[in-house]
C-alpha cells in the first residue's frame, strides 16, 4: 500500500566544511553500479549547500518521494547515503494507555549503509526522526533535524518526556516528523547535495574517513578509482593491517578508530572539574563573519571537545554556566558559577550556530559574555572549569 507523499527541504548548518562549499554541485553522469536502489518506503532527505542554521521545510516545486511499505522484515530503518558516518535516534508517542513520550538512541549508520531504527512491524503514526554526524570527522557537524523539539544525551539513551529538557540535564534537538503508514517495514534515507548511491556513498565515506585520518585525498566523489584503492591499502599498512584494498565495513571500522585517535591529537577541549553539569559554548572567527556554537553539555569530571581539528586561531572566546541537578544555576560561595567575560556573542536556549556577533536582541537572540582564551598557538588546547 503506498504511503502519504512528503517533501523535505534540509539546510545544512553554516558552519560548512570540506566539501560543501562553492554551492550547488553540477549534474554528473552516474556511474554505472550493481547496487540496488533504496529500499521501498524510502524518505530521501537531502541537504542543500546554501547557509542558514540547520532548519526542515514542507518543499514547493521540489522534488517529493512517496513514503512506502517495504516487503523486507520489519523494522523502521536509516539508510545513509552520505559520505558521513551518521548516528539516528528516534522520538514517539506511547499507544494508551501509556501515552507518554520518548526519545531514543543512538543507532549508528555507516556511509552506503541501512541499520535498524525500531524493530517491529510499524504502524500508521507519527515517527520523529534526527541524525547527525559523527565527531571523528574534522570539520563542524552535520545535522539533519526538523522542528519537533526532543531531549538527546550524547551517549546512548531512552528518555521519557519531551518538555524541560535542559532543566532535567539533557541537551534538545528538533527531529523531523515522518508520517508513516502500516506496514512490515520503512525507511527513511539521509543524503547529501552529490546525490550519491549507496554504493557511491560508501566509497565517498571511506575517502571521507581517509581524509580525517590525514591522508591526503584530492576529491570525496564516491568513485573507486586507483588513487582511491592505494590510500586505501597505504592506511591499511600503515596500521598493521593486510593491504587489500578492500572496501567493506571492516575497513570503515578501522577508519573510525584511526580517526577517533587523530581527533585526540588536535582541537579545544573543555574539561569540566566541578561536581555539577556544565553548559558552555564557543565563539571563534569563520569565514566570513564571527561566529557562536553551542550549547556543549559537559557532565563532571569529563572533557568535550568544542573545536576540531588543529587550531588555527591564536584565541578563542568562550562561555559557561554550571546547573545544579534541579536545572537552577549552581552556585559557589553564594555566586553563580559562570565563566564569562567581556566579549558579547549570540547564544539562544537550544542548540545554536549564529553568525554574527551585532544585534543579537533584535534578531531574536540573547547575548551572552565570553571570556577570551589564548592558546598559545597550541594544535591542541584544554581549558579547565573549576
Amino acid at each position: 500500500m503506498r504511503g502519504a507523499g512528503q517533501c523535505l527541504f534540509l539546510k545544512p548548518s553554516p558552519l560548512e566544511g570540506e566539501g560543501w562549499e562553492g554551492g550547488r554541485r553540477r549534474a554528473r553522469k552516474k556511474k554505472e553500479s550493481s547496487e540496488e536502489a533504496p529500499p521501498p518506503g524510502t524518505l530521501r532527505v537531502p541537504t542543500s549547500p546554501s547557509g542558514g542554521e540547520v532548519k526542515v521545510f514542507a518543499c514547493i516545486a521540489l522534488l517529493c518521494l512517496l513514503f512506502l511499505p517495504s516487503p523486507a522484515h520489519a523494522d523502521y530503518k536509516l539508510c545513509n547515503a552520505t559520505s558521513y558516518v551518521l548516528q539516528g535516534a528516534v522520538g514517539l508517542q506511547g499507544e494508551a494507555p501509556a501515552t507518554e513520550w520518548h526519545s531514543q538512541g543512538w543507532t549508528r549508520v555507516l556511509p552506503g549503509s541501512c541499520a535498524s531504527l525500531l524493530a517491529g512491524p510499524v504502524k500508521t503514526a507519527s515517527y520523529f526522526v534526527f541524525a547527525r554526524s559523527m565527531d571523528v570527522h574534522q570539520g563542524p557537524a552535520k545535522y539533519f533535524s526538523g522542528n519537533e523539539r526532543f531531549c538527546t544525551i550524547p551517549k546512548d539513551f531512552f528518555i521519557t518526556g519531551r518538555d524541560n529538557c535542559a532543566l532535567r540535564g539533557y541537551e534538545s534537538n528538533e527531529f523531523i516528523r515522518v508520517e508513516a503508514r502500516a506496514g512490515d517495514d520503512w525507511t527513511t534515507t539521509f543524503g547529501e547535495p552529490r546525490n550519491y548511491s549507496l554504493d557511491e556513498a560508501r566509497v565517498a565515506g571511506v575517502q571521507r574517513l581517509l581524509h580525517d585520518n590525514g591522508f591526503r585525498i584530492a576529491k570525496i566523489d564516491g568513485y573507486a578509482a586507483k588513487a582511491t584503492l592505494r590510500s586505501v591499502m597505504a592506511f591499511q599498512r600503515a596500521t598493521g593491517h593486510e593491504p587489500t584494498g578492500e572496501i567493506d565495513e571492516t575497513l570503515i571500522g578501522q577508519l573510525i578508530a584511526g580517526a577517533e585517535e587523530e581527533q585526540k591529537r588536535s582541537g579545544l577541549n573543555l574539561c569540566n572539574k566541578t561536581n555539577y553539569l556544565i553548559w558552555a559554548a564557543v565563539g571563534f572567527r569563520g569565514p566570513e563573519d564571527d561566529m557562536s556554537s553551542g550549547w556543549i553539555r559537559i557532565e563532571p569530571s569529563a572533557c568535550v571537545k568544542a573545536i576540531k581539528g588543529k587550531l588555527t586561531q591564536p584565541s578563542y572566546a568562550i562561555y559557561a554556566e554550571a546547573v545544579d541537578d534541579k536545572g537552577q544555576m549552581a552556585r559557589q560561595d553564594g555566586r553563580p558559577l559562570v565563566w564569562s567575560g567581556t566579549e558579547s556573542y549570540c547564544t539562544k536556549t537550544t542548540r545554536f550556530e549564529i553568525r554574527g556577533r551585532d544585534a543579537c536582541v533584535s534578531r531574536g537572540y540573547d547575548e551572552k559574555r565570553f571570556m577570551r582564551v589564548d592558546t598559545g598557538g597550541k594544535p591542541v588546547f584544554d581549558v579547565t572549569l573549576k
